[in-house]
């Protein structure tokens, strides 16, 4: 059966290895170039807008066409390997024959597996591996007025996606939904359009948004109310960081902890007279200034106050999680390839 299963998917195995291969060497390429410039630093979708552009312009060209390329491709690997796995001996009623002979369905079922799921998936976790070490490499920047800093957190999306072993692991599991749901529908096309709509489903929307910040207890740094600030034309951006750490939530919250939707819009405070008054210097005028400024800073938190705030929590998690959190969605997402395998066995046992 593995001869048989190499010879029926030989073309798509090679092509997927041949596609993974290049774009391994173009990450490794372009991570190789990016330490020649140290004031420079690559975030996602930084392109050439002309391909002659000197610099780190074709080295961050190859590291966002490899990115986008590992995040699309376990959906296009579960929809046209891991679906036709299956679909092309179903439709072509070759599977008659071989259940028919000494093989057991079990065999017929793990062999594609083994032989065409379990190497794409292996070198999808190599891909994820270069593009952790070249990006690590190319986020990095250090200036004369804001020191070392990053331009992206691994958490952030699609760079915890592509960037770590969970890359494989997504692999592995599209491959069996692809191939499962075929064994389902017995229909190359209904199989290939409920493989897009799990993709859709788990990437961005079941974990990236919903689970991922639920895989530990994220720290928290507890700030002063400072209400007039943070509600000002330009307030502060909790969410941005420029050390790598990932903000999941921030906002106001009780004695307790519990967050607070307070009105913030009702705490809006008059703004005082700035006209100089008879007989005043510059120095006076300063002065009163800044204590009307204090007044109505201290009036807007005691309007939150009243509505229960006591202070502005933040909480996040450090990029010491990073590789832990890659392990529990690795986890996970192999769990959910044994349940797709699971069900995919029973389609077998019932092929007639």
């Amino acid at each position: 059966m593995m001869w048989l299963a190499w010879r029926l998917n030989r073309t798509s195995l090679l092509i997927s290895l041949t596609t993974i291969a290049i774009l391994i060497t173009a990450t490794v390429t372009a991570g190789s170039y990016v330490p020649r410039y140290p004031q420079i630093s690559w975030s996602f979708l930084r392109m050439c807008s002309r391909w002659n552009d000197v610099g780190p312009c074709r080295p961050e060209t190859a590291l966002t066409l490899s990115t986008l390329c590992a995040l699309l491709l376990p959906l296009l690997l579960g929809m046209f390997v891991g679906v036709p796995a299956f679909a092309r001996e179903l439709d072509a009623r070759a599977h008659v024959v071989a259940l028919t002979q000494s093989t057991s369905r079990i065999q017929w079922y793990l062999a594609p597996v083994i032989v065409v799921f379990l190497p794409i998936s292996g070198a999808m976790t190599c891909l994820g591996l270069a593009l952790h070490w070249a990006t690590d490499l190319s986020r990095d920047s250090s200036s004369a007025d804001y020191g070392p800093s990053v331009s992206f957190s691994w958490f952030d999306f699609p760079h915890f996606e592509t960037a770590g072993v969970v890359l494989g692991a997504y692999t592995l599991l599209m491959l069996l939904v692809g191939s499962t749901l075929a064994l389902t529908f017995r229909s190359g096309v209904m199989s290939m359009l409920g493989t897009l709509f799990i993709f859709l489903f788990v990437v961005p929307v079941a974990f990236t948004w919903i689970a991922r910040e639920h895989y530990g207890s994220p720290a928290v740094d507890s700030e002063p109310i400072s209400g007039l600030y943070r509600e000002s034309e330009y307030p502060p951006d909790p969410y941005y960081t420029t050390d790598g750490t990932w903000v999941v939530d921030a906002g106001y919250v009780d004695s307790s902890g519990a967050t607070v939707r307070a009105e913030t819009a009702r705490c809006a405070q008059p703004y005082p007279d700035g006209n100089p008054r008879a007989e005043e210097t510059n120095e006076e005028r300063s002065e009163r200034a800044r204590l009307e400024n204090l007044d109505r800073a201290a009036r807007f938190d005691d309007c939150l106050r009243d509505q229960g705030v006591d202070r502005f929590d933040i909480r996040y998690y450090t990029e010491d999680d990073f590789w832990r959190f890659q392990a529990i969605e690795t986890g996970l997402m192999l769990t959910f390839g044994l349940v797709a395998s699971g069900v995919g066995i029973l389609g077998v046992r019932r092929l007639t």
